[in-house]
Parts: structure tokens; sequence; C-alpha cells
């Protein structure tokens, strides 16, 4: 693991009205530079930048990379919900966050205590047969393989800036994933992957170093991989230390059609969806949503089924503590404190 820094100057000084713009913005343009942003926020780049040192510092903000929807194909993602043994679950959770694969690690109210967020580069038979299967704690689990990713947690951003800021920065957002198979990811590419975990704005030039490449080939694989859809970018917060205290994890059925079609506005219809997937199961869908305090949660789900006519929701399971989150490990007050970086490549690929 790689640690992130000292805490201490965070907790001091806490966070203003134009830190959640800075991280509103980094939210639209992660990789956009100190200068445009400024001229989109109105300040220059060394007070944005040291800023932003100040809050990942404080481990309240990560840019990260993340597995992309058009990667699932050949990154296969699952859910995976475990019961340990009683007084077990901080033993088990610890262990899994050291492996790779193992996205995100959430304890929750529910018939199991923790709900993983995996993906592998290998068969997810070996994730489960090999690895789960060595904790003798784990006495159970259900895995739910996902399908689908309508609404990746890359959209949800703060609604913090005005609309004409907005607009401006997803103009300078970076690649889009076109149509089409997502390219290989090499052993290099892998590097950069790692890097961009680390940190998701560092340098072309620290990315060609951990890839011992050039600033300008690193800088042209990491383009490949945006517009392939192989990996993405987001900037990820301490939802606690920024206002969203409560989660919860929905489970339900609609039709992919109906989700497909609402997901286009469900960012502004919706602000508290943070991720929407569909998973192969009779329950289909699995909604997370990020909440101001728990009693909000009827009225959210209210908006849901009013832009989701057909959905019909089965179970919530409220989050009680996130241990981890796309390969960050988070401390015991919710915010960032370590990194494990992703995994995406195939073991040995060359290029």
């Amino acid at each position: 693991m790689q640690h992130s820094g000292n805490h201490a100057e965070g907790r001091d000084r806490g966070v203003d009205e134009f830190d959640l713009q800075l991280i509103n913005a980094l939210q639209l343009a992660p990789r956009a530079p100190w200068a445009r942003l400024g001229a989109v926020l109105g300040a220059d780049a060394t007070t944005l930048a040291r800023r932003w040192d100040r809050l990942t510092g404080a481990g309240l903000a990560r840019v990260t990379a993340f597995p992309a929807a058009p990667s699932l194909p050949r990154q296969p993602m699952a859910y995976l919900e475990l019961t340990c043994r009683n007084g077990t679950v901080t033993e088990v959770s610890r262990a899994l966050a050291e492996d790779p694969g193992t996205l995100s690690i959430q304890f929750t109210a529910g018939r199991h205590q923790l709900l993983l967020t995996v993906s592998h580069p290998r068969e997810l038979s070996w994730y489960l047969l090999d690895w789960i299967g060595s904790f003798p704690d784990v006495v159970a689990y259900e895995t739910h393989v996902i399908t689908r990713i309508p609404f990746q947690a890359s959209r949800w951003h703060l609604h913090a800036l005005a609309p004409g800021q907005r607009r401006a920065l997803q103009a300078m957002a970076g690649p889009v994933p076109g149509p089409g198979a997502p390219p290989p990811v090499t052993e290099a590419d892998q590097a950069i992957i790692g890097a961009l975990a680390e940190d998701g704005r560092a340098p072309y030039g620290a990315l060609g170093r951990a890839a011992g490449v050039s600033a300008s080939t690193a800088a042209r694989r990491l383009d490949r991989l945006l517009r392939g859809g192989a990996v993405g970018l987001r900037c990820d917060v301490a939802r606690r230390e920024l206002g969203w205290p409560a989660a919860a994890v929905l489970w339900g059925s609609v039709a992919y059609e109906e989700l497909e079609r609402a997901a286009a506005d469900l960012e502004e219809t919706v602000p508290e969806l943070r991720f929407c997937s569909t998973v192969a199961g009779s329950e289909n869908a699995l909604l997370v949503v990020w909440l101001r305090a728990i009693a909000d949660l009827p009225e959210v789900e209210r908006r849901l089924e009013a832009r989701l006519p057909g959905l019909r929701l089965t179970d919530r399971r409220i989050v009680l503590r996130t241990m981890k989150l796309m390969g960050q490990v988070l401390d015991g007050g919710g915010r960032y404190a370590e990194t494990v970086p992703l995994r995406m490549g195939e073991p040995g690929a060359r290029g």
C-alpha cells in the first residue's frame, strides 16, 4: 500500500465553499491544467494547486483511475456479499483491502456484513475459490455478476458550480470512450494505471517514469486507454467530511431499456444517485445513493421511481462504514489513507 500523507492540516482548516468548487471542477475535468481550471474558477494556478495539495494531504479528495464501463467484457466485475464469523469483520476487511482486485469494501446493515466490488483480470471463479476460499472466517457469500453500468460514479458531482462553469469544464474533460472493444492493457499500461490510482493528476513525466517510457509515450498510452474505454478517471471525496454522512445500497428490478432511457438526466433529477448497474439475477439492478441524512431515503426513492416508472425496489442496505473505495483504503473517519493500485492488465502482457 502507498500512504497519502498527513491529515492534520486539512482537519485544522476544514473545507470552504471554494474548496467545494475546486473539487467539483476536478470531478468534471480531472486532468485539466491548473491554468485552464483557474480561468473558469477565477483563481490563479498556484492557488488551485496549493488548495488541492491540502485537500489530498488531508485525505478529503482523490483523482484516481477506475475500470470504465466498456472494459466489462475484458475485465469482469461483480458484487460479492460476505457473511463472516462474529467478531472477524474488521480483520477480514483489512486482509481483503490488500488485494488489488477488491476495488471497494463496505460494511452494511443487512443479511450479509460486507459488500465487495470485485474486478479481476483472472476468472472470477479463481477469486472466489482460491482467494475468498482461503478465509476461514468467511462462512457464506453471494455473487452478483455485473452486466452493464449505465450510470458510473464518475458522473456524480457536488453541484457547487454555476451551469456556465460546468459547461466550460465539461468541454475540457478529456477523451471520451468511442465505440468498439477496449484496447488490451499491457504491463507498461498497467504501470501508468497504477500511478494514476495513486495520483490521477500525475504529470506525464511521472507516468512515463513509472512505466519506463518517455513523457510523450506515456501521454499517447493514456490517451489510448481513455479513448478505448479501458480505464477512466474520476475525483472521489470523503463523503462524510463533505456533507454526505449517509449512504445506502438499493436492490431491485427494472427494464434495462427504461434505465438506459432515464440515465441521461438522473444526475440532475436525483443528485443523490452515486452509481447504478445491472446484474445477472432475479434482482437485476443495484443503485448506490449518498444522503445528507438517512431520513432522506424515502424521498430519494420516490424520485428514482418517478424517473424509472418500472423500478421495483426489493431491498435496502444502509452503509455503516466504507473501508475501501475504488482502490483507496479509508481510515475510521472515512478519509483516504492508503492506495492499493488497481490491477487491470493480464499478468505478463507485453507492449
